[in-house]
């Protein structure tokens, strides 16, 4: 949190407590790959791809436009969010420009 600050994604998008966000355009997968092991996950198509500025002056990736994003529990009660750059959709978190892990709201 102290990167990106609270944030709040749905099935549409994803938005930031600085006030960015990203639209998503689509689900383009519903399991990824982590560390080796396939996960129940949702990856989604941002529909402009942008590099939203969040907490203290951060970007959500930092090398350039974040065209997917993904999201699946990293543990008991911890969400993960990765953030890709690339132009077909990611498999797997080796291809990730950033990750984020948040506790879930109770």
């Amino acid at each position: 949190m102290s990167v990106t600050g609270d944030v709040w994604m749905d099935d549409f998008s994803i938005r930031f407590e600085s006030g960015g966000s990203l639209a998503f355009s689509d689900l383009v997968a519903d399991n990824f790959r982590v560390d080796g092991k396939r996960v129940p996950a949702s990856v989604y198509r941002v529909e402009d791809p942008a590099d939203p500025e969040l907490e203290n002056g951060n970007q959500l990736c930092g090398a350039g436009d974040v065209t997917y994003v993904a999201n699946w529990a990293a543990g008991d009660g911890m969400s993960a969010i990765a953030v890709f750059t690339g132009k077909r959709p990611p498999k797997s978190s080796d291809e990730m420009c950033a990750l984020y892990t948040y506790e879930d709201p109770q």
